[in-house]
């Protein structure tokens, strides 16, 4: 269904219809196939207050009155966060909405868009919001030896989840879930986990 009065454009519907929920944020998902198939990441910079601090994220954020829909928020935030300018038509295709920020509480309801480009581009952070990017190889993710489940730090050591190491952090919660459904990794139950976390110390990159 449609909403009154209102006519939805492709960049949002997902599967062909408009997204039930509301997302108040945005992220993309930039997809290079050269020099090899690799997807960017960014670890945020430290800041007081910001729960997602240090965390290996995608390039997005909270939706702002300018923006004229969800799709613009993931290319401004790209473009803030990283210095990479994309256009409405790199646009491959949008995800089911998710909520992010359910185990650190402080959930919000997040529409994923994937890019997909021909080369890695290089980037230019805005040092406030990314500490670091990586183009991280495809190969990397879809080693399932890589994945195993942690405890993740300042989480209560009893709940464990699945996550793999990206230099020296994991990438786990939102970041994790939504990078395997993309991809097509088999994605383990978050939650209470009682079996003893795997040995997967080894760098990606």
């Amino acid at each position: 269904m449609g909403y009154p009065g209102e006519q939805v454009s492709e960049a949002l519907l997902i599967n062909g219809r408009p997204a039930e929920a509301s997302p108040s944020a945005a992220v993309a998902i930039v997809h290079a196939d050269a020099p090899e198939a690799a997807v960017l990441l960014m670890r945020r910079a430290q800041r007081h207050g910001d729960p997602w601090s240090g965390h290996w994220s995608f390039p997005g954020g909270r939706n702002e009155p300018d923006d004229a829909d969800l799709l613009q928020t993931a290319l401004r935030e790209l473009h803030e966060e990283c210095g990479i300018t994309l256009e409405r038509q790199h646009l491959t295709e949008r995800l089911e909405d998710d909520w992010a920020g359910r185990v650190i509480g402080n959930s919000v309801m997040v529409a994923t868009f994937v890019f997909k480009i021909p080369q890695q581009m290089a980037t230019t952070l805005d040092h406030s919001e990314a500490a670091e990017a990586v183009w991280m190889p495809m190969r990397h993710l879809l080693d399932l030896s890589r994945h195993g489940v942690q405890v993740i730090p300042g989480v209560p050591a009893e709940r464990q989840f699945p996550a793999f190491d990206l230099r020296g952090t994991l990438v786990w919660g939102f970041t994790y879930r939504v990078l395997c459904q993309w991809a097509g990794v088999p994605v383990a139950p978050e939650g209470l986990i009682t079996r003893a976390p795997l040995d997967n110390t080894r760098p990606l990159a």
